[in-house]
Formats: C-alpha cells, structure tokens, sequence
C-alpha cells in the first residue's frame, strides 16, 4: 500500500468555498496575483502535478484563500481514502 499528498482539485475547491462565502468571484490567476505566486505554482497544484512546493509560496496561498495547510495538502493512501 502506498501513500502519497494529493493537492489534485483542492484550489477549486477552496476557490469555490470562497465564492460561496465572499460573493466574489475570483480565478486561479486572480488568486495567483493576490498571493503574490507564480500562476503555473497555483495551476501545478489544482492539477496535482506539482512535484516541488515552496513552502513560502504556500503560506501565502493559504494566506490569500483563509485556509489551512490541510485545506490544500491531503493525505492519501493507496486505496484512494483520504486520511
């Protein structure tokens, strides 16, 4: 059994929660500015191909979504079950 971090669909997610919340519509571009991050970093992790992740960079995403660490990073076992 093997365990990996997925961040496959979690930027979605939280923009979409932010939506809900704010009213305001904002896209992964938009938030790639707002973060101050480069707009590939943020579209690498949607897709969860990201294979590095600067940690600065992630802090401020969090920063910029109210979010937690975990909101973004999941862990996943070789089953598919989120842990």
């Amino acid at each position: 059994m093997s365990s990996k971090i997925s961040t496959s669909g979690r930027i979605t997610i939280l923009l979409g929660k932010h939506q809900a919340s704010t009213g305001e519509r904002i896209s992964p571009r938009k938030l790639a500015e707002k973060a101050g991050v480069p707009k590939d970093f943020v579209y690498r992790l949607d897709s969860g191909t990201a294979r590095h992740v600067d940690l600065d960079a992630l802090a401020r995403l969090c920063a910029a979504l109210n979010c937690d660490l975990n909101d973004i990073l999941v862990w996943e076992t070789g089953h598919g079950e989120s842990v």
